[in-house]
């Protein structure tokens, strides 16, 4: 009677997974991360812009019904937020953008976004009494980011 013992080189293949094979997948895994994390930088950038247009998109309607009431903008922020008009978290800012409001007369006013709080990137938005949004952020070999909507 024989008995049928496996060949210890063939119990060492079966047990589990080379050292090289995890020096494969794991820079496999690395090339895919280093692709991508750019990509979510910039995403995460042109989601705070977007979110400075809305706020200035914010500060527009907030000035067209002072203007309704008072027949003239609001020279500064502050007279929004009085007024009911703004929330006070505009006023204060973001960690990413600075609101104020950089001129206004009774018939034009022009509020800014511009970006704090990073080393990276820099720039400002502005808006007027015409509603547009214009301005872009941009940081050394990007693409100049503007909000999402006009």
């Amino acid at each position: 009677m024989s008995e049928n013992h496996p060949n210890p080189s063939e119990l060492r293949r079966a047990r589990g997974v080379s050292l090289m094979e995890v020096i494969i997948v794991l820079a496999v895994i690395g090339v895919f991360v280093s692709m991508s994390v750019p990509s979510f930088r910039r995403s995460m950038e042109q989601s705070r812009a977007d979110i400075a247009g809305s706020n200035l998109r914010a500060i527009w309607s907030a000035q067209r019904i002072y203007w309704l009431e008072h027949r003239g903008y609001a020279s500064d922020l502050s007279a929004l937020e009085s007024a009911g008009l703004l929330d006070p978290a505009i006023v204060s800012g973001t960690p990413q953008y600075a609101y104020a409001m950089a001129s206004a007369e009774s018939s034009t006013f022009t509020a800014t976004a511009t970006r704090r709080g990073s080393t990276r990137w820099s720039g400002q938005f502005s808006i007027g009494e015409d509603g547009l949004i214009s301005g872009t952020v941009s940081a050394a070999g990007e693409p100049s980011i503007v909000p999402g909507f006009q």
